[in-house]
């Protein structure tokens, strides 16, 4: 992609926004760049500062061009330029302008100055007869490489060590590298060393230097053999001098690629905490206005890691200027450790492509062309390959047993998307919000409200109802005083308001003719707990089966289908799914993660079962009849709110019924065994509106 980007010569484009805010940039490594190139976006105006006559830092002067050649570094920096980047090249900070004036002409200043410097191994006679790695690579991208000679010793594991290795062997050297602990622990990345171990770099473990003899073009290296003992301070094992186990390795050149230290030479008197620069994951350091990042504040890195450093100081600084406080990212640790990729409930349908390696010279070219680069562009057909690993939701076709394909372009909120997709990548709004708009959700919840979940048909903002009269249909009039309450007080409602509210339901018009039904009335706080969480166990284990396409689980579905056609209805799958994902939680932080009660705290319940014989239609009739209870209940100065799925899964349980009606403490029993809905209902812990002006409709008489 950076390949086509460059060739197709595509740019940045500059920020419509120029602010006046001048910010200095202190090296232009990894993270200088990628402070400097968020900062320009933003419409600041960047400085960068950079001690060497050119720009890129490591990028330049370390990482060998057969891994980044220089021909990309000029082109990406360039890019960055070209957003209006000032570059104040062969400027020492310290020398040529002191860190001080920085400040003074600057509101903002970012250190990232990087590790240049190389740590001593701290054995007897390395002085003179060691080569630091970093200046040996330096000096090849220089093209002015130090005389090496034809055998070379490599100290170290890391990537740096790799690095120069691959180099030496590159200019003809025979190279061999000394690393004191196994394979296992290198901290170096797995290809490179395989692609070393190719270009002929032999590795000798378990060894270490004790002392250097010889001379600066003959040394001899007087090593220990080591063994490795329990973690140390880094968590790999601690490598531990086997007594009496010295040898001598002989070498022209000799090495040391062990680490990498900062050298502050005109910045003493930056934050420091211990041997780096200290600042936040924002680059924010102890003194008003000076940022840092990269290497120089956690040590050497992956270029990666400092590109990531120089973004979020930009964040830091940004919010600097406006004067906005900023939290601080949660940092999150990541592990790929003991996930079965193939066969877990988020990949169970995915086909296992095999990743395609990258073509890569072949060896004998590699040690010919020194510069050339190694990695090769991926062709078409490769990137279509590697195009397919990914795992996408929409890349195929949902089917499902029982239930017709539906793929029309007005979505219904049934929530089958959320439901069936085995990824679990589809997330809807839950059943008792809406998103903002004319309608909203902004309630204080009472903390004594149970698990409440506010009536989600509000005004965006509370308006008195005689503001708005005019503004609204007739059916938000009576909606907007006969909405469902879903936020109760704990307060019991006393048995002649319940009584009232039944009467209610005995006298409802029915359509002509005279519905059958029972109520059932629980206020037994463990009986509705003893529901909601057999409710709960049968959805969340219903709603795995739909989503799953295990082929056990298929059969089961279609058995299913088979004895109760269309019968099974996943909408109130979701809705369960809802609450026992805690997304309830995730949508409304004051409900925290907890798991939420299906009767929402209600302290009343009101269970309406329908006669099975009955003559007119039973949805129709108990719909009246609930609805003439609800009108009462609110009169009464009570808030309601109807619950089906409840009803509904315990209809598609016989299980649950039957635990229930054993000592017939829910009244199911034939006719009245299927049991239509619930109302709740309670003292609504957040304001109901008073009566709605109504007309009555008019009348035409025609005598």
């Amino acid at each position: 992609m950076g390949d086509f980007g460059l060739e197709k010569g595509l740019t940045f484009e500059k920020s419509a926004q120029k602010k006046s805010e001048k910010i200095a940039v202190v090296g232009s490594g990894p993270a200088g760049l990628s402070c400097a190139y968020q900062l320009a976006k933003l419409g600041y105006v960047v400085t960068v500062f950079e001690a060497a006559p050119k720009p890129g830092g490591m990028l330049r002067y370390a990482i060998p061009a057969y891994r980044l050649p220089e021909t990309v570094v000029d082109a990406e920096i360039g890019r960055i330029v070209n957003l209006g980047v000032t570059m104040k090249l062969g400027t020492v900070v310290g020398k040529d302008i002191s860190f001080d004036e920085l400040k003074k002409q600057f509101k903002a200043v970012y250190v990232a100055i990087g590790a240049q410097g190389s740590t001593v191994m701290g054995v007897e006679g390395e002085d003179g007869k060691v080569l630091s790695g970093l200046a040996f690579l330096k000096s090849v991208k220089e093209k002015n490489p130090i005389k090496i000679g034809k055998k070379v010793v490599v100290i170290g594991g890391g990537n740096t060590a790799i690095d120069a290795a691959r180099t030496a062997r590159r200019i003809g050297s025979d190279v061999t590298i000394l690393y004191r602990r196994t394979a296992a622990e290198m901290p170096a990345h797995v290809e490179e060393v395989k692609a070393a171990k190719e270009e002929g770099v032999k590795i000798q473990f378990l060894c270490a230097p004790v002392k250097i003899g010889g001379s600066s073009n003959a040394v001899t290296v007087t090593c220990t053999k080591m063994e490795l003992g329990s973690p140390d301070a880094s968590g790999r094992p601690k490598p531990m001098p086997i007594k009496n186990s010295e040898f001598d390795v002989q070498c022209e050149t000799l090495i040391a690629a062990i680490g990498q230290d900062l050298n502050l030479t005109g910045l003493e008197n930056i934050p420091k905490a211990a041997n780096w620069i200290n600042a936040n994951i924002l680059g924010q350091t102890a003194e008003n206005g000076v940022f840092a990042g990269g290497d120089a504040v956690t040590g050497p890195g992956l270029v990666a890691e400092a590109i990531g450093a120089g973004s979020k100081a930009a964040l830091g600084i940004d919010a600097f200027i406006r004067g906005v406080k900023i939290e601080l990212p949660k940092k999150m640790e990541i592990s790929y450790k003991g996930i079965p990729l193939m066969g877990a409930p988020h990949f169970r349908d995915t086909e296992d492509f095999k990743r395609t390696d990258g073509a890569k010279l072949d060896t004998a070219k590699r040690l010919s062309s020194p510069d050339a680069e190694e990695a090769l562009p991926f062709g078409q057909d490769k990137a279509v390959g590697e195009s397919r690993r990914c795992l996408g939701c929409g890349s195929y076709k949902a089917e499902f047993a029982g239930f017709a394909e539906y793929f029309g372009p007005i979505c219904i909120a049934c929530h089958d998307c959320e439901t069936i997709c085995p990824n679990g990548a589809v997330t809807m709004p839950n059943f008792y919000r809406v998103d903002e708009g004319r309608w909203a959700t902004g309630f204080d919840i009472p903390a004594d409200s149970r698990d409440g979940m506010p009536n989600p048909l509000r005004l965006e903002k509370p308006l008195p109802l005689n503001e708005i009269i005019n503004d609204i249909t007739d059916v938000e009039r009576v909606i907007y005083t006969r909405r469902s309450v879903r936020v109760f007080k704990p307060d019991p409602v006393p048995r002649e308001l319940i009584e009232r509210v039944l009467e209610a339901g005995r006298f409802a018009p029915t359509a002509g003719n005279g519905i059958a039904y029972k109520t059932t009335v629980i206020t037994d706080r463990k009986v509705m707990d003893e529901l909601h969480k057999s409710t709960v166990f049968l959805l969340s284990n219903t709603s795995q089966i739909y989503m799953s396409k295990n082929p056990l689980r298929n059969i089961l579905k279609r058995i299913l289908v088979l004895i109760k056609p269309n019968s099974f209805d996943q909408r109130p799958m979701a809705a369960i799914s809802g609450i026992t994902r805690g997304r309830f939680g995730s949508r409304h932080s004051q409900f925290g993660e907890k798991e939420v009660d299906v009767f929402f705290g209600a302290p009343v319940a009101l269970m309406l079962i329908p006669h099975q014989l009955a003559i007119s239609d039973k949805e129709l009739g108990l719909g009246i009849v609930a609805h003439s209870m609800v009108l009462a209940a609110h009169s009464l100065g009570l808030g309601t709110c109807y619950v089906g799925f409840v009803t509904q899964t315990m209809n598609q349980a016989p299980w649950m019924k039957l635990k229930f009606a054993l000592n017939k403490r829910l009244g199911l029993e034939w006719p009245y065994n299927k049991p239509g809905i619930f109302i709740l209902m309670g003292y609504p812990a957040v304001k109901v509106d008073g009566a709605v002006p109504r007309e009555f409709p008019q009348v035409n008489w025609v005598e």
